[in-house]
């Protein structure tokens, strides 16, 4: 039997691989930095253990993991977020000594999260994507202010998700934008904003020795904060454009893993625009999931040396949601009739539920639990605070690198 070592599974990309593969006999053995992981309740996992948190401790994290593999008979190594992916690349020659590692090494990696890169990729290949400038000081960041049209977005160039990023809305305020988001990252970038009514886009890629294995295109149908963070309910389509546009990238590159590419619909073209790129494993892998688009059994056939035939085709209009806390905390931080009206009903036919699974049940349990831990945690600091806008609001920290 196929063993795999499964990382975060705290989170619910993690819970996505271990139905997957489970449903197809793989033995699964899943880690995390809590006891309190959702995916340890998943009756697809059939070994758990806790490692120190790699975002505290990286190198205890290596050790551990090392020491794990060696003890331990384990076919393929699944990294999940974003820095257990940073440090599995980093580490791939010392961990490949005792399992599979289907990851790109260090510097694809390193190229793909850099949004600097994947810009300057874009304007070479010819992909649409707003107009950025790079600035190396708050002084030059003024200066290239005139080369943007306002409203601006500043981001580090090397994190995950909407982690950093601050919004400008005329250049008065784009200094002190530039300076706190330079404790993030030395030299951020600046770009303009698509319209925040766009609609966030993406598309999935498997790509291994040179092939598209799979392929998935999805659009947000809503998503928390709504001027970027993960997606609280969204919905698969078939664009090819977006399939166009990340397989050039990718090819650009020569790509071998997963990596999702995310674009943002500008409604005053109907064009989408990159804006980058997760050489990883992505938050809302439920959906593809759900529509029969097993990236995670798919990326295990590969990496035993299989030929899996691709899977191109899959239905568009599958829906998943992030019920648990996703779409709980954009209720309680709107809190008004439309925020209501789009958070009901619950249940409706034709769509999913990215941790809740009748036939997979305790991983929401747990969910509950750890929601209700946080809860309590958080809200005796707060007694004498003003009215907090969410009951739920540690989880935004964890869930906004993981789309």
């Amino acid at each position: 039997m196929t063993t795999v070592l499964v990382t975060d599974g705290q989170g619910r990309t993690a819970l996505a691989i271990a139905r997957s593969l489970g449903r197809h006999g793989v033995r699964v053995v899943c880690g995390a930095s809590t006891r309190l992981a959702t995916t340890f309740a998943s009756k697809h996992v059939d070994e758990r253990f806790v490692y120190p948190d790699p975002r505290v401790s990286p190198d205890a994290f290596v050790s551990a993991l090392y020491s794990y593999l060696q003890n331990n008979d384990v076919d393929v190594l699944l990294p999940v977020d974003h820095e257990t992916t940073y440090l599995v690349n980093q580490n791939r020659g010392l961990l490949a000594e005792h399992t599979v590692v289907p990851v790109a090494g260090a510097d694809s990696f390193d190229r793909l999260v850099r949004k600097d890169f994947v810009m300057d990729r874009a304007a070479a290949l010819g992909i649409p994507h707003p107009k950025t400038v790079y600035p190396t000081s708050a002084d030059e960041a003024d200066e290239l202010a005139s080369e943007l049209t306002f409203p601006v977005v500043v981001k580090p160039r090397t994190s995950a998700g909407s982690k950093g990023i601050q919004y400008v809305d005329d250049p008065s305020t784009l200094r002190e934008a530039y300076q706190a988001v330079s404790r993030w990252d030395s030299a951020p970038i600046i770009q303009e904003q698509v319209p925040r009514d766009g609609r966030g886009m993406g598309a999935a890629f498997l790509r291994w020795d040179g092939e598209i294995k799979a392929r998935f295109e999805y659009q947000r149908l809503r998503e928390f904060p709504p001027s970027g963070g993960p997606s609280t309910l969204r919905e698969s389509i078939h664009d090819d454009r977006l399939f166009e546009a990340g397989k050039k990238l990718l090819e650009d590159v020569d790509w071998q893993g997963v990596a999702m590419v995310e674009f943002k619909n500008d409604p005053r073209t109907g064009t989408p625009k990159l804006l980058e790129v997760n050489p990883r494993f992505w938050g809302s892998l439920h959906l593809p999931y759900r529509a029969g688009v097993e990236f995670p059994w798919l990326l295990v056939q590969c990496a035993l040396g299989e030929d899996p035939d691709p899977v191109l085709m899959y239905p568009a209009g599958v829906r998943c949601r992030y019920l648990l806390p996703g779409d709980l905390i954009n209720l309680f931080s709107r809190r008004d009739k439309a925020a209501l009206r789009e958070f009901f009903p619950l249940v409706e036919d034709g769509v999913y539920f990215d941790i809740i699974d009748r036939s997979d049940p305790l991983p929401a349990v747990v969910q509950l639990a750890s929601m209700a831990r946080q809860s309590l945690d958080y809200l005796p600091s707060r007694r004498s605070a003003p009215k907090p806008t969410t009951v739920i609001p540690t989880e935004m920290d964890s869930i906004t690198s993981r789309r």
